[in-house]
């Protein structure tokens, strides 16, 4: 076959590669034989960049992990001027969004295929980055004095608990019942789920 990519753009081919096949078969069908054809490159190849196929899942789940923190930074830039309260809503309800526009990947991130959160220091900072958004925004709240006696730990795992659980739900088909007329995805129960929880976290301060 022609090498016809520069050293990176080789990389970004064969994620690219990856990420479709992800999305047709699951982590289980994976493989850099595959990758490599689709790419149009030699079975060779792929090995310059991923040393087997565990490396192929950790770089793709780098990915996704980095994804979903630019897709909270920008509701954070974006509700700079909103309440806490409204903050971290928004952050739930885009979490949601997240799992519903990159399904595979996200079910890779979070499934039992996954890679391990520190399988490589790259992803370990990825998951850490994404994982800030809720904590500083249930901080946020608390600083507001709406946290009541609970601790912004604990309500920041009840926060991701519930939109994980909300993402999870739609994407293995179990939410259909609870959508409303005009909803056609889990983003609607999502935002109205996370008006509840804002609701129930502001609560605690009475």
């Amino acid at each position: 076959m022609t090498e016809r990519y520069h050293h990176g753009d080789l990389r970004d081919a064969l994620l690219a590669a990856a990420t479709d096949m992800l999305a047709e078969t699951g982590p289980r069908g994976l493989s850099l034989r595959e990758a490599a054809r689709r790419a149009g490159v030699s079975t060779g190849a792929p090995y310059r960049h991923f040393k087997d196929k565990d490396a192929l899942l950790t770089a793709l789940a780098t990915r996704g992990f980095l994804a979903l923190d630019a897709a909270l930074r920008a509701v954070d830039t974006a509700a700079a001027d909103a309440t806490p309260l409204e903050r971290l809503r928004r952050l739930g309800v885009a979490y949601v969004e997240f799992a519903i526009a990159q399904p595979a990947l996200f079910r890779l991130m979070f499934g039992e295929f996954g890679p391990a959160t520190d399988a490589s220091e790259e992803l370990a900072q990825a998951v850490r980055a994404s994982g800030a958004h809720l904590p500083a925004a249930v901080e946020a709240v608390r600083r507001e004095g709406l946290l009541g006696d609970f601790e912004t730990e604990d309500v920041t795992l009840l926060a991701w608990s519930v939109v994980h659980g909300v993402a999870s739900l739609y994407l293995d088909g179990h939410l259909h019942a609870f959508e409303r007329d005009g909803e056609s995805s889990g983003v609607g129960v999502a935002e109205r789920v996370t008006r509840v929880l804002v609701a129930a976290v502001s609560s605690a301060a009475h």
